[in-house]
């Protein structure tokens, strides 16, 4: 195995990412007009003038394998709000992730979109556990229509 030097040492310690980032979460249910917004921060964040509430989430990555990805996801439930919808929840939930420089909320510098989901969720006034996957692997039908803009709009490169 390969050693370390001290000049490496040095360079990896010079990082030029002097500002925080920080990484917001948005969940919808399908067909709901409701978004609960959170932060993996220690104090509320606003983006785009939505508030995204400092929440304690813990996210495990998943180890190789064949089976699909998936991120476990654990969290508080501080308001007992987000535990009640997911609870309430009959449709699957979306979920959106940001990630944002402290220095400049407005602007995000990575944007999932809604791409994901939350499958096998659940929640109490304490804790909200879940699984977020990835909303290609739930094998929905695709349209038998030529490629076009108005059909698959992420395919096209505006410039």
């Amino acid at each position: 195995m390969p050693a370390v030097t001290s000049a490496q040492r040095a360079k990896l310690n010079r990082d030029p990412i002097t500002d925080a980032h920080v990484i917001l979460l948005e969940f919808q249910e399908d067909s709901r007009s409701m978004v609960h917004r959170a932060a993996i921060n220690n104090e509320d964040i606003v983006h785009e003038g939505h508030t995204y509430v400092a929440t304690d989430i813990s996210i495990q990555l998943p180890g190789s394998g064949d089976q699909d990805a998936a991120v476990k996801l654990d969290m508080s439930n501080i308001s007992r709000v987000v535990g009640a919808a997911v609870n309430r929840a009959r449709n699957r939930i979306g979920c959106r992730i940001k990630i944002i420089d402290v220095t400049a909320p407005e602007v995000a510098l990575m944007d999932t979109k809604n791409l994901f989901v939350l499958s096998q969720a659940n929640g109490d006034s304490i804790r909200i556990s879940a699984d977020l996957g990835p909303r290609a692997t739930l094998q929905e039908p695709v349209p038998f229509r030529r490629t076009s803009r108005k059909f698959f709009p992420g395919v096209f490169f505006s410039a």
